[in-house]
């Protein structure tokens, strides 16, 4: 055989033995490439599917961190809805409230002119040591020098047309460092058609 190439002639004396050994060799070497060659792209593809894997896998966690700072979001908004509606609602019972506060004005000046009758009424030796409102009634509790003082009392706050009935619940005599005084009780029913 002429080498093209350098012009010379080439003269092969390999037995056939050595020549299909030669040409085994090749093929194997061939074969070897080509599965060589399948396992790097093999090895290719794994890689490019463990990088999409990851790219797939950087992308989830990114959802759900906006998942999770979306639901952030939405539990301060309710949280600021709810404290929003509790405030309105203790606007408008403090606005409720204010209108009672506003009517018992009126009611307390009319307290102080009903409280001052009474101290009014009680005579020299009369003194109130307590005074009970309880269910449309006045409790009197109080201490006087005498029972006729007790007494001049009573008709006094008859007087005043505070009290549709006035009663004497108890009276006791009591003697403090030779001293000799009443604890009584008087229980009135208010005429509530009067309002002041």
């Amino acid at each position: 055989m002429k080498d093209k190439r350098r012009g010379k002639t080439r003269i092969n004396l390999l037995s056939t033995k050595d020549k299909e050994l030669i040409a085994k060799n090749r093929k194997r070497l061939a074969v070897l490439s080509l599965i060589i060659a399948y396992i790097i792209f093999i090895f290719l593809i794994d890689i490019a599917s463990i990088i999409k894997n990851n790219n797939k896998r950087n992308y989830v966690l990114q959802l759900n961190r906006q998942l999770s700072l979306i639901k952030t979001k939405n539990m301060l908004n309710e949280t600021l809805e709810s404290a929003i509606n509790k405030r309105k609602t203790l606007l408008t019972s403090i606005r409720k409230k204010i209108v009672i506060i506003d009517s018992f004005k009126g009611l307390r000046t009319a307290w102080n002119e009903k409280i001052g009758n009474m101290v009014k009424a009680s005579p020299e030796g009369v003194w109130m040591n307590e005074l009970l409102l309880q269910n449309g009634a006045v409790a009197i509790n109080g201490n006087s020098i005498s029972l006729n003082d007790i007494s001049v009392y009573i008709d006094r706050l008859k007087k005043t047309g505070l009290f549709v009935k006035i009663s004497l619940n108890a009276v006791n005599r009591k003697i403090v460092e030779g001293n000799t005084f009443y604890s009584f009780n008087l229980r009135g029913a208010l005429d509530l058609s009067k309002n002041k």
